[in-house]
């Protein structure tokens, strides 16, 4: 029916043009006022449509913006992980200047910790001049000491392990004890029967030991144990990925002249106690 009053208007229109287009002209405005009319129902739908397409350009622009949060939340891990290691790294290059006293700086390999023990490798050996029992440190103080040196690594034996022993002076009277691994991150003091006058809090750093431990390293501080005062080191041996082995010079020459022994062992020890007069600063002073 439709199709056949379309036919009859289009003949109608090219037989009567003229009136044809008065009728349009007449009907023109009734019918877009009835259009409008009959198109309110649809605005709702329309605009729910348009608020669709919003909703979905919001939506990945919210997924973007979540991608390039993950993204610089990465490089401010970086960044901020760079700025620690390289914190670490200028501690470092400041704790040993004496002269006569020398170091090498390395990184962790690989660790060993258990209840009773902690050992680390370190990536020097005797190709840098490392000596057993050398005394090994990083920015916060002393680490422990070397053992099983090899031509390219070492192990370090931490202070904490059972088997560590460090002869160290304790408070401001510079009383003298050892200090031995007792783990669980503390150290036990040992001072052979002798009563020791130290309290809690005291600051304790090392007494120097020939061929060994130099004198004036720090160790830790006093604080009280389960059943006597203990030292708990100022190292966090979790945390360790940089530290720095002393290497004394004149005492890797074996093969020095008879004549020149005295002189090479002369300026080691006066070398020593001139590192012992600058103690390792606390970590950020």
């Amino acid at each position: 029916m439709l199709v056949a009053v379309g036919v009859v208007l289009l003949v109608l229109g090219q037989r009567f043009p003229q009136e044809a287009a008065d009728v349009r002209s007449r009907f023109a405005g009734p019918v877009s006022g009835l259009l409008e009319t009959l198109q309110l129902p649809m605005k709702p739908v329309l605009q729910l449509r348009e608020r669709y397409t919003d909703y979905v350009q919001i939506e990945n622009e919210l997924a973007r913006l979540r991608a390039e949060n993950d993204e610089l939340k990465g490089w401010k891990w970086r960044a901020m992980e760079l700025e620690r290691r390289l914190a670490d790294l200028s501690d470092l290059s400041k704790v040993v200047q004496a002269p006569g006293v020398d170091y090498v700086t390395t990184t962790i390999r690989a660790r060993s910790i258990g209840t009773m023990s902690g050992s680390a490798l370190i990536g020097a050996g005797t190709r840098a001049r490392v000596r057993p029992k050398a005394a090994v440190l990083n920015s916060r103080g002393l680490v422990g000491t070397t053992f099983e040196v090899g031509p390219t690594t070492s192990r370090v034996l931490f202070l904490t392990d059972n088997a560590s022993r460090i002869l160290v002076s304790i408070g401001p009277s510079l009383v003298t004890g050892v200090a031995a691994g007792a783990g669980e991150r503390k150290l036990e003091i040992r001072s052979g029967g002798r009563p020791l006058d130290i309290a809690i809090g005291d600051e304790v750093t090392t007494a120097g030991e020939a061929g060994g431990v130099p004198r004036g390293l720090r160790v830790g501080r006093v604080v009280a144990g389960p059943t006597a005062l203990r030292i708990e080191p100022y190292v966090d041996f979790d945390r360790l990925e940089f530290v720095s082995i002393l290497l004394a010079e004149g005492q890797e020459r074996a093969s020095a002249p008879k004549d020149r022994a005295g002189r090479d062992s002369e300026a080691v020890r006066s070398g020593l106690m001139r590192f012992a007069d600058d103690r390792i600063q606390p970590a950020g002073q």
